[in-house]
């Protein structure tokens, strides 16, 4: 289990690109495969529906939470700048407003949740409904 979950998987064998390096991906590696491993333990995920499928689920899951880091830090798509809360310009101050990016973070964090399960669901089987 787990065996997988690493950036030269995630980019060469799912041939993936939107976490741009080792350090970022492994950066959410760890929150993936424990949120992951209690889904396995508490008998939600009962099996894989493909080869790998556990580890397949976990790299992406880890895609989506660096996504959703960078869309909450309001980095550009290279992934370096993050947007100014305020700047001095020429002995002035100016402060921008972040309200509806703020807001926008957090609807895409509810969403990032969605799309993990999706992931979950296309690669592993799935425990559904009522359990005594």
């Amino acid at each position: 289990m787990f065996g997988n979950v690493n950036y030269t998987f995630y980019s060469d064998t799912l041939g993936r690109s939107a976490v741009p390096d080792e350090s970022a991906f492994n950066e959410h590696a760890l929150k993936a495969k424990l949120f992951v491993k209690s889904l396995i333990d508490d008998g939600i995920i009962i099996g894989e529906r493909t080869e790998n499928g556990i580890d397949t689920a976990t790299c992406m899951m880890i895609e989506i939470d660096y996504q959703t880091a960078q869309a909450e830090s309001g980095a550009g798509a290279d992934g370096e700048n993050g947007a100014l809360a305020s700047e001095s310009i020429q002995g002035y101050s100016y402060s921008y407003d972040r309200t509806a990016q703020q807001e926008a973070a957090k609807l895409n964090a509810k969403s990032a949740a969605a799309k993990k399960y999706e992931w979950l669901e296309m690669c592993c089987y799935l425990h559904k409904g009522w359990r005594p």
